[in-house]
């Protein structure tokens, strides 16, 4: 036994460390020392300890046994009892396998290790039971710590104790799901949790908790070669799951299939090397033909082999392999991981490339191929590498020749979007084999620096990478969308992660990239060594799979749920309607209007007409006793319509479901109102700014005949608008008393105004500097995500809104202040949980509120946030209304949305020309803008609004402007009166 203690790795490294003086250091060694004897003393295969050894160790635990005592009573520290703790089971018995306890074991030690070099703390055992309801984000890895610890970690920042990694299947349990009949559901005994700081405990759940999101890399993917040679694969462990995965077995074969992955990626005209493929009784689906893949296919391998010799002699000939010297013989499909399977041949040994593809022939089953495919020479360093040079020794030039290998990960965004998110390289040797692990990972950018070659050369390369990449995911989505549940490996199955490798080769003096395969999830794609090499980038890296789980994970826990939304708004809400069908979530519609075009979007629509608002409290009784008569089981209530929040508030309150509260709602939607109220608010804690540095002086006007009162007590130029008003409808700049009577008369009569709660007016300072609105996710008063945008010129005195982009241009420090001063408004008015949207202005003495929309943000902001952070509002709204907490922050932006909006009378005037539908279709489908209404009415007010808004999206800033500018003008939307580069310019 003491032998078999010191072949242990774990155990040379830690002697070496025991002779450090550290004291630190020297208490790590002891507890391995600890461990190791207990993991001995408890398997039952070993043979007994030597006496020395034993007495070491009895002497050691002796020592040591009250602090031992003393710290199982608190928090355990790693070590002590770890091997007891490991070795439980579930205690239910319903395990689908048992490992060997050693397995896990040596992970858990793994990862002690891992956690000790990167400088963080130590694994600690936590003595009392976790406990997480069904509702709560269980993101549940079955890994060796290493493969996943970038996301694990970053995940326990982002998720802190949601982030779960489970060293051996027994671990967990599989049992048939509560609400899916036919499907399973996975429970979690014990696990090591993640938190923030790189905390880690070993935790136990009781009861057992839910997993909401599985992603599984525990060496259960074998390949098809290895299980006839040992290893069985086991697709049963991830097979119907009613919970989202990460991949499945089914999907990495299809996902590593070289022939199709090829054939896949040749359509959407992605770079890959030549090939010629034997296919052995393929797939009935066909193909379309493309010039860089030939397929010999028949039903027998007999008459492969009779057509093999010609065949490769013709490829073998192809103009397009002139260039190159070698070619690879491989086999593809199935469960073939090509890399550890293909032979590299000169070109020119006919005889030994038919040997070597007719060596796999009696390899290959149904569906699967052989692949003979061109290798080109990797491209080499344009000057050589720079070595020391002493003034009495000349260091000798080396010019061995080198491959350089390139692999870039892409991850399913959130909104289904691929997502490049991280590109390695390494350099080898030109002959080392495909299958030889990859030397040390670095940037691309940095190792074609040090070769010599430009920037321009640099980029277009990285610009190239990312295209392609993304469109490898694209086409393995695309194909995977039409598989059967079955095909996928289970109804959650779905790829949200690849790998996809490149080589770079040089002809006619231009760098060239090849696709040369796609690598499944579970081969540690995310380049764990790199990315905690390079931490800064770690979030960037990690992030958006990250988000893809959480919102997976959403759609989880609000599918089948029962929402009751008050009010359907105009057509621009028509998203809300189209994103609760895609989460099949059964919506509850109450509506005045009976003709409403969600009526069939949505579960149930109820027809009830509650437009008088000063009878809000009989028409929430008389929606309860409606709902309650039926029968229906509500789960959540909100409304997307600013005037109906009241309404809302007074529904929640009636059937007993999660609500601000309607004293809540009165104090965030009465303008006037929120001023007040927050300029009341004192406290004596300095870890934010007093709240009432964010108010504006502000007064209610009940009748003209206390105008003159009122304005005595708020200076001019000041700002008129409805309290109840919505969507900048009815707000006007005033400098005297008679234009404040003016309008005060005018606002009355306007139908398109009064239709709100009230025709109350109030009466605000004005306040210079520009315009932004914050979109911020608050639950149980805790801010979890913000989203600045930034406004243009007003285009009127009053205050058209014509441009908008997102994110905003402000500085960082800019940026915080607007989302602390929108979050302290919020949370001081009583706003606690919910999406709301908080317009304010950053002035010379910091941000002022204008007024809080307890609401999620209206019009075009939740399409904007998808496109920009990938992030849907919409669905987190579903979530905080049912009481579920969502797990979102503010991820990084992907690019640049900016929009216009088209005054009425400017948008009536170009709809004169007959071309203006058709060419503002054309350009939407070509992808090149997006358009809106934002007013739906017909009828035109005797003030100016806005009604058409178009935006576009863009990595690049300048080509969004650009693009707005032209488009502007070719729809005849531009003019002097409005000329948009005016609104644009500043926020440039």
């Amino acid at each position: 036994m003491s032998a078999l203690l010191w072949e242990s790795p774990t155990y040379s490294r830690n002697c070496q460390l025991s002779a450090l003086t550290d004291s630190v250091a020297f208490r790590w060694y002891i507890n391995v020392v600890d461990t190791c004897y207990l993991f001995i003393s408890t398997s039952s295969t070993s043979k007994p300890a030597s006496t020395g050894f034993q007495a070491l160790s009895n002497t050691r635990m002796q020592q040591t046994a009250d602090t031992k005592k003393d710290h199982e009573a608190t928090v355990q520290g790693s070590y002590y009892n770890v091997a007891e703790h490991l070795s439980r089971d579930g205690g239910d018995g319903s395990h689908l396998q048992q490992e060997d306890d050693k397995s896990a074991l040596q992970l858990y030690h793994s990862l002690q290790q891992i956690l000790l070099e990167l400088g963080l703390p130590e694994t600690r055992d936590r003595t009392t039971p976790r406990a997480l309801t069904t509702s709560e984000l269980v993101i549940c890895v079955l890994s060796s710590p290493d493969k996943y610890l970038p996301v694990l970690l970053e995940g326990g920042r982002l998720c802190s104790g949601h982030m779960l990694l489970c060293l051996s299947s027994t671990w967990l349990s599989k049992i048939p799901s509560p609400e899916h009949p036919g499907l399973f559901s996975f429970r979690v005994h014990k696990a090591i949790t993640f938190e923030e700081g790189g905390h880690t405990y070993l935790d136990s759940f009781q009861p057992p908790c839910r997993v909401s999101y599985f992603l599984s890399s525990l060496d259960s993917y074998s390949t098809q070669a290895q299980d006839k040679e040992g290893p069985c694969l086991d697709s049963k462990l991830e097979a119907d799951l009613d919970c989202p995965a990460c991949g499945s077995p089914q999907l990495s074969r299809i996902t590593e299939n070289m022939l199709l992955t090829r054939q896949l990626l040749s359509q959407k005209g992605v770079g890959i090397p030549q090939t010629l493929a034997f296919s052995f009784h393929p797939l009935p689906t066909s193909r379309p033909p493309h010039p860089s893949i030939t397929v010999v296919s028949v039903q027998l391998k007999e008459q492969l082999q009779e057509l093999m010799p010609g065949a490769i002699n013709t490829f073998l000939q192809h103009p397009e392999l002139q260039s190159c010297h070698e070619v690879i013989v491989q086999p593809s499909g199935g469960g073939w991981y090509s890399c550890d399977n293909e032979t590299t041949l000169v070109k020119s040994d006919r005889e030994g490339v038919l040997s070597a593809t007719l060596a796999l022939l009696p390899r290959i089953q149904e569906g699967e191929s052989i692949l003979i495919s061109a290798s080109y020479e990797s491209v080499q360093p344009q000057k050589p590498l720079k070595l020391e040079q002493s003034v009495t020794y000349q260091a000798p030039g080396v010019l061995r020749k080198l491959a350089l290998h390139i692999r870039a990960t892409v991850c399913r965004a959130a909104d289904d979007q691929p997502q490049l998110s991280q590109v390695v390289c390494w350099v080898d040797k030109a002959e080392a084999p495909a299958s030889a692990r990859p030397t040390v990972l670095q940037t691309l950018e940095v190792t074609l620096q040090e070769w010599g070659f430009t920037q321009d050369d640099l980029t277009a390369i990285q610009q190239i990478i990312k295209q392609w990449a993304e469109a490898a995911m694209q086409a393995v989505m695309d194909n995977q969308s039409q598989l059967s549940d079955q095909d996928k490996g289970g109804a959650g199955a779905q790829t949200d992660l690849i790998g996809v490798e490149f080589a770079l080769i040089q002809q006619d003096g231009k760098l060239r990239p090849l696709l040369l395969r796609l690598t499944a999830h579970h081969r540690g794609v995310y380049s764990t060594a790199f990315s905690l090499l390079m931490l800064p980038r770690l979030a960037h890296t990690v992030e958006p799979l990250l988000q893809t789980m959480c919102q997976r994970a959403h759609s989880f826990f609000i599918a089948g749920k029962t929402i009751l939304v008050i009010g359907g708004g105009e057509s621009k809400k028509m998203s809300v309607w189209h994103t609760a069908k895609k989460q099949n979530i059964r919506v509850i519609l109450v509506n005045p209007e009976s003709d409403h075009p969600a009526n069939h979007l949505v579960w149930k629509f109820l027809h009830y007409n509650f437009t008088d608002h000063s009878q809000d409290e009989a028409h929430a009784r008389n929606i309860a006793r409606i709902i309650c008569e039926s029968n229906l089981n509500i789960n959540g209530c909100l409304t997307f319509v600013c005037n109906f929040s009241v309404l809302t508030s007074l529904v929640c309150q009636e059937l007993r479901l999660p609500s601000n509260g309607v004293e809540v709602i009165n104090i965030a939607k009465k303008k006037s109102h929120t001023q007040q109220h927050l300029g009341r608010v004192a406290h004596s804690l300095q870890h934010f700014p007093d709240v009432s540095l964010y108010t504006v002086p502000s007064l209610q006007v009940i009748s003209p005949a206390e105008l003159q009162e009122v304005i005595e007590k708020v200076d001019f130029p000041a700002v008129m608008k409805l309290e109840y008003g919505e969507g900048g409808l009815g707000v006007k700049i005033v400098e005297n008393l008679q234009q404040c009577e003016e309008f005060y008369d005018g606002i009355q009569h306007e139908e398109l105004i009064t239709r709100g709660i009230s025709p109350e007016v109030m009466l605000m300072e004005y306040v210079g500097g520009e315009k932004h609105v914050v979109d911020l996710i608050i639950f149980s008063g805790k801010l979890l995500a913000a989203f600045v945008s930034d406004y243009g010129p007003s285009g009127s005195s009053y205050f058209l809104n014509l441009s908008h982009i997102m994110p905003s241009k402000l500085c960082p420090e800019k940026v915080n202040q607007l989302v602390t001063a929108a979050y302290q408004s919020c949370i001081y008015c009583g706003l606690k949980n919910g999406v709301f949207n908080v317009d304010l202005k950053m002035t010379e003495t910091g941000p002022k509120l204008l007024e809080i929309n307890p609401r999620t943000g209206g019009i075009y902001l939740p399409a904007w946030i998808k496109a920009v952070y990938g992030f849907d509002l919409i669905l987190v709204s579903f979530l905080i209304a049912c009481d579920i907490r969502p797990h979102a922050w503010t991820p990084e932006p992907r690019g640049h949305i900016a929009g216009l909006s088209t005054p009425l009378t400017q948008y009536l005037q170009a709809l004169e020309n007959p071309s203006f539908t058709a060419t503002l279709k054309h350009l939407e489908i070509n992808g090149i803008i997006h358009s809106s209404m934002i007013r739906d009415d017909s009828s035109k007010p005797d003030f100016e609004v806005v009604s058409l808004n178009i935006s576009s999206f863009s990595p690049s800033k300048e080509e969004v402007f650009k693009r707005l500018l032209i488009v502007s003008k070719i729809l005849g939307l531009d003019s002097n009166e409005y000329p948009f580069k005016y609104f644009l310019d500043p926020l440039m």
